[in-house]
């Protein structure tokens, strides 16, 4: 007869290996940096003057009060799309630091994507081959419209 401690021990041995939300994050949504472990986005760290640190934080406060505004944020998505020097690294970055950002805000990051790939369903329909909307190229993403057809550019 096989004993339940037998079981439990054998699970113990073959674990998954199941890494902290931090280390996570990071390996899944951060592209390797050049500055590599000392990247700010791992450690979290800004390198800020003692005299500049208030000002900083209630920048980035505001900041953060900015990107709960909806028409704010989809306009400041189509500002950085229309950067010549936005490029597709530049674009995953960015899709990755906005994912990060409104994780505890999923309903709001939902609706700001589905007015985005609304948007850039809607320019496809109206552009003179819609059937472009259904091509794979590498950047094609709801964060970017600019995959959009060479006629709305």
């Amino acid at each position: 007869m096989i004993e339940m401690e037998d079981q439990t021990n054998d699970l113990s041995e073959a674990r998954i290996p199941f890494l902290d939300y931090k280390t996570y994050t990071d390996r899944v949504f951060f592209l390797p940096s050049k500055d590599g472990d000392n990247d700010v986005m791992i450690t979290g760290k800004l390198d800020i003057p003692e005299g500049r640190k208030v000002i900083v934080a209630q920048a980035l406060n505001q900041f953060s009060n900015l990107l709960n505004s909806k028409t704010f944020l989809i306009n400041f998505i189509k500002t950085l799309e229309g950067r010549p020097d936005f490029n597709a690294r530049s674009r995953v970055y960015f899709a990755s630091l906005l994912t990060v950002a409104l994780h505890g805000k999923l309903e709001y990051y939902t609706d700001i994507m589905r007015s985005l790939l609304l948007e850039l369903m809607e320019e496809y329909v109206h552009s003179k081959n819609p059937k472009l909307m259904l091509r794979r190229t590498l950047r094609a993403s709801p964060y970017t419209s600019c995959s959009r057809p060479s006629s709305t550019r």
